[in-house]
């Protein structure tokens, strides 16, 4: 589980941006590589073992044997160890290891047993294909991915982890043991009513971790409650009690969008300070807080880009007959026009847009959307939309003015909805085979 060298890192983010994401032909949910891609950046992944869409397809049985059976060759102690590195000094993939040995050994023998959605009720199995190196990849990105939604994932983070003996995994640093033990104290001091979303921001306000992000957060409070550290009476964590995913999955609300326990959990139920000191009690807090550890800019390697790769933008607010680039992947852009301009009820001003009908490896210029006609929805339905922010959003470029509305043998749509010009990115797929 060696931490990815940084330019590795960035070039996994350029493929695994949402942007990228379809289904192949073999309907596995995979990522394209962008075609900007030079031999040395493929040489790269390659040599680091992590290329992209490299599927594995296991059964039920399989896949619960190999999670149970990887879980028992793993001692908690080094692996409490490793959890608590992963806090400052390790790679946070660290992070994944202690959550996925407990959930191997609490993990019961059994025969699939579906429940909506094709997933099994008791483990969350699916039978869909898994790309190995987007799992890795989030488990570097941010300690995720331990098999708190597919066992096969936490099968994954122990096999990394076991390609080394324990021997060598991350032992933490003064500083580490300090920082898990500052989260805890952070925890145990939030007013009772207090729920995870506001133990999240409350975490990341506190800029203890390394990534401190707030998803990166929200893992740890994850990691802890599926342990057991978090936990209420009804809803308890793994090392209490194995809970089967039917139940792990039930939340208070449609609006939590984490699992039990942490969906359930709030400060007045304390932490349970018994599994605590099972897991973490050979690690005592240092008296004094060691100093913290010297920020470095990470050497990242700039991604060269095609000639041409920026698009001239001309400034001010959106103007009837402007066009706009629109930057739908690293490397596709497209364009849409803007029809005419109002000021809505709450003041923002809005261009009423629609898609021209382009597609081009490079930004469009002003000379080469003169003359394009409008493209429909896949549908045939003629579409546009109501955008505020077309000269702010990032990856939305005015290129042109004073551009001809092209004709169309449709009328204008009844009804137009209203949104932002960063739709215009996402929403391309209704118009365009991406």
């Amino acid at each position: 589980m060696t931490r990815p060298d940084p330019a590795v890192m960035a070039l996994l983010e350029r493929v695994y941006s949402s942007r990228n994401s379809a289904f192949d032909d073999d309907g596995r949910y995979s990522h394209r590589i962008p075609s900007t891609f030079t031999e040395a950046d493929h040489q790269q992944l390659k040599a680091a073992g992590l290329v992209p869409n490299a599927f594995i397809q296991w059964g039920h049985d399989e896949a619960i044997d190999t999670l149970r059976r990887s879980a028992a060759k793993v001692d908690l102690r080094p692996a409490a160890d490793a959890f608590v590195a992963s806090m400052v000094s390790a790679d946070l993939a660290w992070l994944s290891v202690l959550p996925a040995a407990i959930l191997g050994r609490a993990m019961p023998a059994h025969a699939e047993e579906r429940m909506g959605g094709g997933s099994c009720r008791v483990c969350f199995f699916n039978a869909g294909a898994i790309d190995v190196t987007s799992v890795a990849y989030l488990r570097h990105l941010s300690g995720g991915d331990w098999g708190v939604d597919h066992p096969v994932n936490g099968a994954l983070a122990l096999a990394a982890a076991l390609d080394s003996p324990p021997s060598s995994w991350p032992t933490p640093t003064p500083r580490d043991v300090w920082v898990f033990h500052q989260v805890l104290e952070l925890l145990r001091g939030l007013p009772p009513a207090t729920r995870y979303s506001q133990a999240r921001t409350a975490l990341h306000k506190a800029r203890l971790l390394s990534a401190n992000r707030p998803y990166r957060c929200e893992t740890v409070l994850e990691a802890l409650a599926f342990i057991g550290i978090l936990q209420t009476p009804e809803h308890p964590g793994l090392m209490t009690r194995f809970t089967p995913a039917i139940e792990r999955d039930r939340r208070p609300s449609t609006h939590v969008e984490v699992p039990a326990p942490l969906a359930w959990w709030s400060a007045k139920e304390g932490l349970q300070e018994t599994l605590v000191a099972t897991l973490f009690g050979h690690l005592p807090r240092p008296e004094a807080e060691p100093p913290a550890p010297i920020a470095t800019a990470p050497a990242r390697r700039k991604t060269a880009s095609p000639a041409g790769s920026r698009p001239r933008s001309i400034t001010g607010p959106p103007t009837p007959g402007s066009v706009y680039a629109i930057r739908l992947r690293e490397d596709l852009w497209g364009a849409a026009y803007c029809h005419e301009v109002r000021t809505d009820g709450r003041g923002i001003l809005r261009g009423r847009m629609e898609y021209l009908d382009l597609l081009s490896p490079a930004p469009p210029t002003a000379e080469q959307v003169v003359g394009i006609g409008f493209r429909d929805r896949l549908s045939g339905e003629r579409w546009q939309t109501w955008c505020g922010g077309l000269d702010k959003t990032s990856g939305v470029k005015r290129i042109a003015v004073d551009v001809p509305a092209p004709p169309h043998g449709q009328p204008v749509p009844e009804r137009i909805p209203t949104g932002g010009a960063g739709e215009l990115r996402h929403l391309a797929g209704w118009n365009f085979k991406l």
